[in-house]
């Protein structure tokens, strides 16, 4: 299961939310026959005031997303997420990360050239 690039979609009529893009995949011991699409999207179980106040927030709130925080099964064998709510990152913030990533790539990369000569 691979929720990193997950988020959850509240529909317009405010009633019910659906989690997009989370890879959960397929049974090892089912047939092809009950097999499903790995990276559909799923309906999630919700009160109406819980989707309500989310759809509020995101729609209020410019840049405000509801992402998967955790997963894990419950006693009923289902499986349960943990949600909340998050800022993106604006242009900025990801220009410093790649500032610092290279920086590390180049790190490595002289010490890898030093340690072969």
């Amino acid at each position: 299961m691979n929720i990193r690039d997950g988020f959850i979609k509240a529909n317009k009529n405010g009633r019910s939310c659906t989690l997009m893009n989370v890879h959960i995949g397929k049974h090892a011991t089912a047939g092809e026959f009950f097999q499903h699409d790995e990276r559909r999207p799923r309906d999630l179980l919700l009160h109406k005031q819980e989707a309500r106040r989310l759809l509020q927030k995101t729609d209020r709130m410019p840049g405000m997303t509801v992402v998967p925080l955790k997963a894990y099964w419950n006693d009923q064998n289902k499986v349960k997420f943990e949600i909340g709510l998050c800022r993106g990152k604006n242009v900025r913030d990801k220009r410093q990360d790649i500032m610092e990533r290279e920086g590390k790539r180049e790190a490595n990369r002289m010490i890898k050239n030093f340690n072969f000569r």
